[in-house]
C-alpha cells in the first residue's frame, strides 16, 4: 500500500428529487474494487456532509469515481455517467 487517499464530502447543490419536495442524497466514492459512501441525508435539497472517506492507494494509476445517489420509498436513483 502507497498510502491512504482522503476524501471530503462537503456539500450537495439541488440533487435531483425522487419525491415532489425532498430527496434522500448520499455520495458513493470507488477506486478500483474499493467502495465507500457518505451517510445519507434525509429529506434535504441541500445536503450538508462533511464526511471524510479514505481509500487505500495501492495503485497510483487508478481512476476515482464519485457518484451522487437518492433513495425515497425504495426506490433508488443514481447519477448517469
Amino acid at each position: 500500500m502507497l498510502g491512504l487517499l482522503k476524501i471530503r464530502v462537503q456539500r450537495g447543490i439541488n440533487p435531483p428529487l425522487k419525491d415532489t419536495f425532498h430527496s434522500d442524497p448520499y455520495v458513493v466514492v470507488t477506486m478500483g474494487e474499493q467502495r465507500v459512501k457518505t451517510s445519507c441525508r434525509k429529506k434535504n435539497c441541500n445536503p450538508v456532509w462533511n464526511d471524510e472517506l479514505f481509500l487505500a492507494l495501492k495503485y497510483p494509476n487508478v481512476p476515482v469515481l464519485l457518484k451522487r445517489k437518492a433513495k425515497n420509498k425504495g426506490v433508488l436513483w443514481m447519477q448517469k455517467e
